[in-house]
């Protein structure tokens, strides 16, 4: 079995694990690589892959409220996460238990002037019940 290298990404998924979390729909891209690696591989979790992210977060959304238990959602930076947010607000009024993980750029990378380099730190506060900045300006290995 593959596990991903990444310590920041087994804890994710540890955590995943030991919280029941048995759904992750991933919204593929590099700087996820090793959490795509680790839940694709991991005994206990199934792992969806779906490229459109807004289309990933409510499918994510149907298996949470059809299963009553939590899924996660998988995506990369930038407008990736943005897309979510649809699916993640109606979770929020619907009560229904959705988990968003996103792997954040390098803080030097944000704010560049790129599409994809804008500020995603608690893009969700308004609408979530917790949110949390594991590693302050770490990515998960893959250089720019």
């Amino acid at each position: 079995m593959s596990y991903p290298k990444n310590e920041l990404a087994q804890l994710i998924i540890a955590y995943c694990a030991a919280y029941q979390i048995e759904d992750v729909i991933i919204s593929p891209g590099s700087r996820n690589a090793p959490l795509t690696i680790g839940f694709s591989n991991h005994p206990t979790i199934k792992a969806y892959s779906i490229t459109d992210e807004r289309c990933a977060a409510f499918f994510a959304l149907g298996i949470a409220q059809q299963k009553r238990r939590p899924a996660a959602v998988v995506c990369t930076s930038g407008s990736a996460l943005l897309n979510y947010y649809p699916a993640f607000a109606e979770a929020f009024y619907s009560a229904i238990p959705l988990v968003v993980i996103s792997a954040d750029r390098p803080k030097h990378l944000i704010d560049i002037g790129d599409g994809q380099t804008i500020r995603q730190e608690n893009v969700f506060e308004k609408h979530s019940l917790f949110n949390a900045n594991l590693i302050d300006g770490t990515d998960f290995g893959i250089e720019e």
